[in-house]
């Protein structure tokens, strides 16, 4: 499954989840005005219950805030240069079964590269095009001849 359809399922359960406990919440209210909706006796007649009463929400929380910082991209290290994933695209033009192209810099330490790859792509091919010209091509184009880089080839099945 890919991240973004993940995510996007993620995000209709967990929204689905609240709508129906804030309906659930405001029918049972209308039911009955004077009472509370929710009866947390449980846990005030039994002292082992509360921190399972704390925990289980913190822990959900702390999930679900991790999920979206991630979702939205806080965490990732270095940014995008199109410069460099322009260059590399001509540097790579000819070579059947190129799927995306991703060029990141990393601070001024180093760079990554991840091309994705078809089926139908010839991975020694698309090596020796990266070996011969393509990096050397991209490192020119941020301009700094020696960077240490990272290329990641990522081949689709289907």
């Amino acid at each position: 499954m890919r991240a973004y359809l993940g995510n996007r399922v993620g995000i209709l359960v967990v929204g689905l989840a609240l709508l129906v406990g804030g309906v659930a919440v405001l029918l049972a209210a209308g039911e009955r005005p004077g009472d509370p909706v929710l009866d947390l006796s449980f846990f005030t007649e039994n002292a082992w219950a509360r921190p399972f009463g704390v925990l289980v929400p913190l822990v959900i929380g702390i999930v679900a805030t991790r999920w979206l910082l991630v979702a939205l991209g806080w965490g990732r290290i270095g940014t995008r240069t199109g410069s460099g994933i322009a260059m590399l695209g001509v540097a790579l033009k000819g070579v059947q079964g190129i799927g995306k192209l991703y060029v990141r810099l990393v601070g001024d330490s180093r760079m990554r590269i991840s091309i994705d790859l078809l089926p139908e792509a010839d991975p020694a091919e698309v090596i020796g095009r990266l070996n011969a010209e393509a990096v050397s091509r991209v490192r020119g184009m941020v301009g700094r001849g020696d960077l240490p880089t990272l290329v990641r080839l990522h081949i689709r099945r289907r």
